[in-house]
Protein backbone atom coordinates (compact mmCIF):
# COMPACT_ATOMS: atom_id res chain seq x y z
CA UNK A 1 0.00 0.00 0.00
CA UNK A 2 2.85 2.39 0.84
CA UNK A 3 4.47 1.61 -2.52
CA UNK A 4 1.26 2.58 -4.32
CA UNK A 5 1.13 6.00 -2.58
CA UNK A 6 4.77 6.63 -3.50
CA UNK A 7 4.08 5.79 -7.16
CA UNK A 8 1.11 8.16 -7.20
CA UNK A 9 3.19 10.95 -5.66
CA UNK A 10 5.92 10.50 -8.28
CA UNK A 11 3.34 10.52 -11.08
CA UNK A 12 1.78 13.75 -9.79
CA UNK A 13 5.22 15.37 -9.47
CA UNK A 14 6.12 14.42 -13.05
CA UNK A 15 2.79 15.83 -14.29
CA UNK A 16 3.39 19.16 -12.53
CA UNK A 17 6.91 19.40 -13.96
CA UNK A 18 5.67 18.67 -17.47
CA UNK A 19 2.86 21.23 -17.09
CA UNK A 20 5.31 23.88 -15.95
CA UNK A 21 7.53 23.06 -18.90
CA UNK A 22 4.67 23.50 -21.34
CA UNK A 23 3.70 26.78 -19.65
CA UNK A 24 7.25 28.15 -19.87
CA UNK A 25 7.52 27.20 -23.54
CA UNK A 26 4.11 28.80 -24.23
CA UNK A 27 5.06 32.05 -22.50
CA UNK A 28 8.32 32.07 -24.41
CA UNK A 29 6.50 31.70 -27.72
CA UNK A 30 4.11 34.54 -26.79
CA UNK A 31 6.99 36.81 -25.73
CA UNK A 32 8.89 36.09 -28.96
CA UNK A 33 5.75 36.84 -30.95
CA UNK A 34 5.13 40.14 -29.12
CA UNK A 35 8.71 41.38 -29.06
CA UNK A 36 9.28 40.45 -32.69
CA UNK A 37 6.53 42.85 -33.84
CA UNK A 38 8.16 45.92 -35.45
CA UNK A 39 7.84 49.06 -33.37
CA UNK A 40 6.25 52.00 -35.19
CA UNK A 41 8.41 54.88 -36.28
CA UNK A 42 7.97 58.23 -34.57
CA UNK A 43 4.21 58.74 -34.57
CA UNK A 44 3.14 61.94 -36.36
CA UNK A 45 1.59 64.69 -34.29
CA UNK A 46 -1.56 65.90 -36.03
CA UNK A 47 -4.70 67.87 -35.27
CA UNK A 48 -7.64 67.00 -37.52
CA UNK A 49 -11.36 67.71 -37.63
CA UNK A 50 -13.63 64.85 -38.70
CA UNK A 51 -17.02 65.40 -40.29
CA UNK A 52 -19.34 63.83 -42.81
CA UNK A 53 -22.10 64.19 -45.34
CA UNK A 54 -24.42 61.33 -46.26
CA UNK A 55 -21.89 60.01 -48.80
CA UNK A 56 -18.52 61.43 -47.73
CA UNK A 57 -16.14 61.36 -44.78
CA UNK A 58 -14.33 64.69 -44.38
CA UNK A 59 -10.99 65.02 -42.58
CA UNK A 60 -9.68 68.58 -42.25
CA UNK A 61 -5.95 68.85 -41.47
CA UNK A 62 -5.93 71.53 -38.79
CA UNK A 63 -2.30 71.44 -37.67
CA UNK A 64 0.82 69.35 -37.13
CA UNK A 65 2.76 66.96 -39.35
CA UNK A 66 1.83 66.17 -42.98
CA UNK A 67 -0.19 63.00 -43.65
CA UNK A 68 1.69 60.78 -46.11
CA UNK A 69 -0.45 58.54 -48.32
CA UNK A 70 1.23 55.28 -47.33
CA UNK A 71 1.61 55.99 -43.61
CA UNK A 72 -1.96 55.91 -42.35
CA UNK A 73 -5.35 54.36 -42.94
CA UNK A 74 -8.91 55.55 -42.39
CA UNK A 75 -11.29 52.99 -40.90
CA UNK A 76 -15.01 53.72 -41.14
CA UNK A 77 -17.38 51.43 -39.25
CA UNK A 78 -14.75 48.67 -39.33
CA UNK A 79 -13.94 49.01 -43.05
CA UNK A 80 -10.57 50.39 -44.18
CA UNK A 81 -10.94 52.98 -46.94
CA UNK A 82 -8.24 53.09 -49.63
CA UNK A 83 -6.27 56.34 -49.63
CA UNK A 84 -6.20 56.12 -53.42
CA UNK A 85 -9.94 56.91 -53.38
CA UNK A 86 -9.47 60.13 -51.38
CA UNK A 87 -9.73 63.59 -52.92
CA UNK A 88 -7.62 66.39 -51.43
CA UNK A 89 -9.14 69.89 -51.51
CA UNK A 90 -7.90 73.22 -50.22
CA UNK A 91 -4.42 73.01 -51.74
CA UNK A 92 -2.59 71.53 -54.71
CA UNK A 93 -4.61 68.30 -54.60
CA UNK A 94 -1.53 66.10 -54.19
CA UNK A 95 -0.08 64.04 -51.34
CA UNK A 96 0.96 64.63 -48.61
CA UNK A 97 -2.10 66.23 -47.02
CA UNK A 98 -0.94 69.34 -45.15
CA UNK A 99 -2.42 71.99 -42.87
CA UNK A 100 -5.47 73.67 -44.38
CA UNK A 101 -6.32 70.82 -46.76
CA UNK A 102 -9.30 68.46 -46.47
CA UNK A 103 -9.41 64.75 -47.31
CA UNK A 104 -12.71 63.55 -48.77
CA UNK A 105 -13.47 59.80 -48.81
CA UNK A 106 -16.58 58.50 -50.60
CA UNK A 107 -18.70 56.05 -48.57
CA UNK A 108 -21.72 53.95 -49.50
CA UNK A 109 -23.71 54.62 -46.32
CA UNK A 110 -23.88 57.32 -43.66
CA UNK A 111 -20.80 56.80 -41.43
CA UNK A 112 -21.03 56.39 -37.67
CA UNK A 113 -17.49 55.79 -36.42
CA UNK A 114 -14.22 56.99 -37.97
CA UNK A 115 -10.69 56.09 -36.86
CA UNK A 116 -7.37 57.28 -38.29
CA UNK A 117 -4.59 54.73 -37.78
CA UNK A 118 -0.86 55.33 -38.23
CA UNK A 119 0.74 52.35 -40.02
CA UNK A 120 4.04 53.84 -41.13
CA UNK A 121 6.29 51.74 -38.87
CA UNK A 122 4.77 48.33 -39.49
CA UNK A 123 2.69 48.53 -36.32
CA UNK A 124 -0.64 50.28 -35.91
CA UNK A 125 -1.29 53.31 -33.67
CA UNK A 126 -4.57 55.17 -33.27
CA UNK A 127 -4.10 58.85 -34.17
CA UNK A 128 -7.66 60.12 -33.96
CA UNK A 129 -11.20 58.82 -33.74
CA UNK A 130 -14.68 60.30 -33.76
CA UNK A 131 -18.24 59.13 -33.31
CA UNK A 132 -20.58 60.77 -35.81
CA UNK A 133 -24.29 61.28 -35.39
CA UNK A 134 -25.25 59.00 -38.26
CA UNK A 135 -27.45 61.70 -39.74
CA UNK A 136 -26.98 65.05 -41.40
CA UNK A 137 -27.78 67.98 -39.12
CA UNK A 138 -29.82 70.73 -40.68
CA UNK A 139 -28.11 74.09 -40.56
CA UNK A 140 -24.79 72.67 -39.38
CA UNK A 141 -21.51 74.57 -39.83
CA UNK A 142 -19.83 74.73 -43.21
CA UNK A 143 -16.98 72.40 -43.99
CA UNK A 144 -13.63 74.01 -43.15
CA UNK A 145 -11.85 74.74 -46.42
CA UNK A 146 -8.83 76.61 -47.65
CA UNK A 147 -9.01 80.06 -49.28
CA UNK A 148 -10.77 80.01 -52.62
CA UNK A 149 -12.15 76.49 -52.15
CA UNK A 150 -15.88 75.83 -52.34
CA UNK A 151 -16.99 73.44 -49.57
CA UNK A 152 -19.07 70.40 -50.52
CA UNK A 153 -22.75 71.16 -50.95
CA UNK A 154 -25.32 69.92 -48.46
CA UNK A 155 -25.45 69.92 -44.69
CA UNK A 156 -22.67 68.25 -42.74
CA UNK A 157 -21.74 67.11 -39.26
CA UNK A 158 -18.48 68.04 -37.54
CA UNK A 159 -17.11 66.09 -34.59
CA UNK A 160 -14.60 67.31 -31.98
CA UNK A 161 -12.69 65.28 -29.41
CA UNK A 162 -13.02 67.90 -26.68
CA UNK A 163 -14.04 71.47 -25.92
CA UNK A 164 -10.53 72.81 -26.55
CA UNK A 165 -10.60 71.46 -30.10
CA UNK A 166 -14.03 73.00 -30.71
CA UNK A 167 -12.88 76.35 -29.30
CA UNK A 168 -9.78 76.31 -31.52
CA UNK A 169 -11.90 75.63 -34.61
CA UNK A 170 -14.31 78.46 -33.78
CA UNK A 171 -11.43 80.91 -33.27
CA UNK A 172 -9.80 79.81 -36.54
CA UNK A 173 -13.02 80.35 -38.49
CA UNK A 174 -13.61 83.74 -36.85
CA UNK A 175 -10.08 84.96 -37.57
CA UNK A 176 -10.16 83.64 -41.14
CA UNK A 177 -13.35 85.54 -41.91
CA UNK A 178 -12.17 88.67 -40.10
CA UNK A 179 -8.86 88.75 -41.95
CA UNK A 180 -10.62 88.54 -45.31
CA UNK A 181 -12.94 91.53 -44.76
CA UNK A 182 -11.92 94.12 -42.18
CA UNK A 183 -10.29 97.49 -41.61
CA UNK A 184 -7.99 98.30 -38.71
CA UNK A 185 -7.10 101.99 -38.35
CA UNK A 186 -5.05 103.36 -35.44
CA UNK A 187 -3.76 106.86 -34.81
CA UNK A 188 -1.69 108.20 -31.93
CA UNK A 189 -3.74 111.17 -30.73
CA UNK A 190 -1.47 113.80 -29.17
CA UNK A 191 -4.02 116.42 -28.09
CA UNK A 192 -7.74 117.05 -27.84
CA UNK A 193 -7.67 118.72 -31.25
CA UNK A 194 -6.47 115.42 -32.78
CA UNK A 195 -9.60 113.47 -31.78
CA UNK A 196 -11.28 112.06 -34.88
CA UNK A 197 -14.21 113.95 -36.29
CA UNK A 198 -17.42 111.94 -36.61
CA UNK A 199 -21.01 112.36 -37.69
CA UNK A 200 -24.01 110.12 -38.33
CA UNK A 201 -26.23 107.41 -36.81
CA UNK A 202 -25.80 103.86 -35.53
CA UNK A 203 -29.18 102.10 -35.81
CA UNK A 204 -30.14 98.61 -34.63
CA UNK A 205 -33.05 96.54 -33.30
CA UNK A 206 -32.92 94.79 -29.91
CA UNK A 207 -33.18 91.00 -30.31
CA UNK A 208 -32.56 89.74 -26.75
CA UNK A 209 -34.21 90.53 -23.43
CA UNK A 210 -32.52 92.27 -20.48
CA UNK A 211 -30.62 94.69 -22.73
CA UNK A 212 -30.10 98.11 -21.16
CA UNK A 213 -28.13 101.37 -21.24
CA UNK A 214 -27.12 103.62 -18.34
CA UNK A 215 -27.79 107.25 -19.31
CA UNK A 216 -27.22 110.70 -17.81
CA UNK A 217 -28.01 114.24 -18.88
CA UNK A 218 -24.59 115.83 -18.31
CA UNK A 219 -22.46 113.10 -16.65
CA UNK A 220 -21.37 115.46 -13.84
CA UNK A 221 -22.08 113.94 -10.44
CA UNK A 222 -25.22 112.21 -11.70
CA UNK A 223 -26.51 108.80 -10.78
CA UNK A 224 -27.28 107.21 -14.15
CA UNK A 225 -30.77 106.07 -15.10
CA UNK A 226 -30.89 102.44 -16.16
CA UNK A 227 -33.07 102.21 -19.26
CA UNK A 228 -34.23 98.73 -20.26
CA UNK A 229 -35.18 97.69 -23.77
CA UNK A 230 -37.66 95.10 -25.00
CA UNK A 231 -37.19 92.74 -27.91
CA UNK A 232 -38.14 94.63 -31.07
CA UNK A 233 -37.23 98.10 -29.77
CA UNK A 234 -35.26 100.18 -32.25
CA UNK A 235 -32.31 102.14 -30.90
CA UNK A 236 -30.43 104.96 -32.61
CA UNK A 237 -27.29 106.72 -31.39
CA UNK A 238 -26.42 109.95 -33.19
CA UNK A 239 -22.82 111.14 -33.19
CA UNK A 240 -21.80 114.74 -33.90
CA UNK A 241 -18.08 115.11 -33.14
CA UNK A 242 -18.76 112.94 -30.11
CA UNK A 243 -16.58 110.70 -28.01
CA UNK A 244 -17.47 107.03 -28.12
CA UNK A 245 -16.16 103.65 -27.02
CA UNK A 246 -18.11 100.78 -28.48
CA UNK A 247 -17.25 97.08 -28.37
CA UNK A 248 -19.68 94.81 -30.22
CA UNK A 249 -19.15 91.13 -30.99
CA UNK A 250 -21.50 88.34 -31.97
CA UNK A 251 -24.51 90.64 -32.54
CA UNK A 252 -24.22 92.05 -29.05
CA UNK A 253 -22.86 95.24 -27.50
CA UNK A 254 -20.53 94.27 -24.66
CA UNK A 255 -19.41 97.79 -23.78
CA UNK A 256 -20.86 101.17 -24.69
CA UNK A 257 -19.70 104.63 -23.58
CA UNK A 258 -20.40 107.93 -25.31
CA UNK A 259 -20.52 111.67 -24.65
CA UNK A 260 -22.31 114.42 -26.56
CA UNK A 261 -24.63 112.01 -28.35
CA UNK A 262 -28.37 111.82 -28.96
CA UNK A 263 -30.12 108.55 -28.06
CA UNK A 264 -33.42 107.50 -29.61
CA UNK A 265 -35.78 104.66 -28.68
CA UNK A 266 -38.41 103.75 -31.28
CA UNK A 267 -37.66 107.06 -33.08
CA UNK A 268 -38.26 109.17 -29.95
CA UNK A 269 -35.34 111.01 -28.36
CA UNK A 270 -34.81 109.70 -24.86
CA UNK A 271 -35.19 112.02 -21.85
CA UNK A 272 -35.43 111.68 -18.08
CA UNK A 273 -38.56 112.09 -15.97
CA UNK A 274 -38.09 115.88 -15.97
CA UNK A 275 -37.97 116.04 -19.75
CA UNK A 276 -34.22 116.69 -20.00
CA UNK A 277 -32.66 114.77 -22.87
CA UNK A 278 -29.88 112.30 -22.26
CA UNK A 279 -26.50 113.13 -23.83
CA UNK A 280 -24.22 110.59 -22.13
CA UNK A 281 -24.03 106.80 -22.18
CA UNK A 282 -22.00 105.77 -19.14
CA UNK A 283 -22.45 102.00 -19.42
CA UNK A 284 -24.81 99.19 -20.28
CA UNK A 285 -25.07 95.87 -22.06
CA UNK A 286 -26.90 95.09 -25.29
CA UNK A 287 -27.28 91.33 -25.13
CA UNK A 288 -28.43 91.02 -28.71
CA UNK A 289 -29.29 93.17 -31.70
CA UNK A 290 -29.88 92.78 -35.41
CA UNK A 291 -30.62 94.95 -38.45
CA UNK A 292 -27.49 96.97 -37.67
CA UNK A 293 -27.21 99.98 -39.97
CA UNK A 294 -24.82 102.90 -40.02
CA UNK A 295 -24.44 106.30 -41.62
CA UNK A 296 -21.46 107.21 -39.41
CA UNK A 297 -18.49 108.87 -41.13
CA UNK A 298 -15.11 109.26 -39.43
CA UNK A 299 -12.33 111.67 -40.45
CA UNK A 300 -8.88 111.76 -38.86
CA UNK A 301 -7.15 115.05 -37.99
CA UNK A 302 -3.81 114.16 -39.57
CA UNK A 303 -2.61 116.65 -42.17
CA UNK A 304 0.44 118.45 -43.61
CA UNK A 305 0.72 120.66 -40.52
CA UNK A 306 -0.36 117.92 -38.10
CA UNK A 307 1.54 114.67 -38.81
CA UNK A 308 0.35 111.74 -36.69
CA UNK A 309 1.64 108.19 -36.37
CA UNK A 310 -0.88 106.02 -38.20
CA UNK A 311 -1.39 102.30 -38.74
CA UNK A 312 -3.81 100.96 -41.34
CA UNK A 313 -4.54 97.33 -42.22
CA UNK A 314 -7.14 96.31 -44.79
CA UNK A 315 -7.96 92.59 -44.94
CA UNK A 316 -4.93 91.97 -42.70
CA UNK A 317 -2.61 93.64 -45.23
CA UNK A 318 -0.53 96.55 -43.83
CA UNK A 319 -0.90 99.70 -45.93
CA UNK A 320 0.32 102.41 -43.52
CA UNK A 321 2.67 102.21 -40.56
CA UNK A 322 4.29 105.61 -40.40
CA UNK A 323 3.71 109.28 -39.71
CA UNK A 324 0.78 110.32 -41.92
CA UNK A 325 0.09 113.82 -43.23
CA UNK A 326 -3.31 113.36 -44.89
CA UNK A 327 -6.79 113.19 -43.38
CA UNK A 328 -8.35 109.72 -43.73
CA UNK A 329 -12.11 109.40 -44.10
CA UNK A 330 -14.23 106.27 -43.57
CA UNK A 331 -17.87 106.35 -44.66
CA UNK A 332 -20.71 104.22 -43.26
CA UNK A 333 -18.68 102.47 -40.56
CA UNK A 334 -20.11 99.06 -39.61
CA UNK A 335 -19.08 95.84 -37.83
CA UNK A 336 -16.68 93.58 -39.69
CA UNK A 337 -18.02 90.14 -40.48
CA UNK A 338 -18.69 88.10 -38.45
CA UNK A 339 -20.04 90.94 -36.28
CA UNK A 340 -17.06 92.67 -34.72
CA UNK A 341 -16.83 96.42 -34.12
CA UNK A 342 -14.26 98.00 -31.83
CA UNK A 343 -14.39 101.78 -31.82
CA UNK A 344 -12.49 104.17 -29.56
CA UNK A 345 -12.80 107.89 -30.25
CA UNK A 346 -11.67 109.62 -27.07
CA UNK A 347 -9.56 112.55 -25.91
CA UNK A 348 -6.94 110.88 -23.77
CA UNK A 349 -6.25 107.67 -25.68
CA UNK A 350 -5.15 106.64 -29.16
CA UNK A 351 -8.11 106.52 -31.54
CA UNK A 352 -8.74 103.27 -33.39
CA UNK A 353 -11.37 101.19 -35.12
CA UNK A 354 -11.75 97.56 -36.16
CA UNK A 355 -14.67 97.18 -38.56
CA UNK A 356 -15.55 97.82 -42.17
CA UNK A 357 -16.62 100.86 -44.17
CA UNK A 358 -18.26 101.50 -47.51
CA UNK A 359 -15.35 103.68 -48.66
CA UNK A 360 -12.00 104.87 -47.32
CA UNK A 361 -10.09 107.84 -48.75
CA UNK A 362 -6.82 109.64 -48.01
CA UNK A 363 -4.64 106.52 -47.88
CA UNK A 364 -2.58 107.09 -51.04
Amino acid sequence: MAQKFRDNAVSELIAVVLLLGVLVVGVGIIMVTITSQPLPDEVPNINVLIGNTSSTVLIKHNGGDPLQEGDFSVVVDGITLPNSAATITGGDGAWPCVVGETLQYPVATVPHRVAIMYTGGGGSVLLKSASLTGEIRTGGPDTPAGPGVTPPTGNITLSFDDQDELDAWVVDQFVEQLESNSIYLYQNVLSQSDVWGNNGFFNFTISKANSYLELTVNNIGETPDRISFSIGDTVSIKLANSEMRFFAIGNGGWHTFATDVSIYKNNVRMANSKGKVYSYIVGGRLYGFNEFDSSVDITTKSGPSNPLHTELYINNTPLINSTWTKPITLTNVQPAKPTLLILDISKNDPNYIVGIADTITGIT
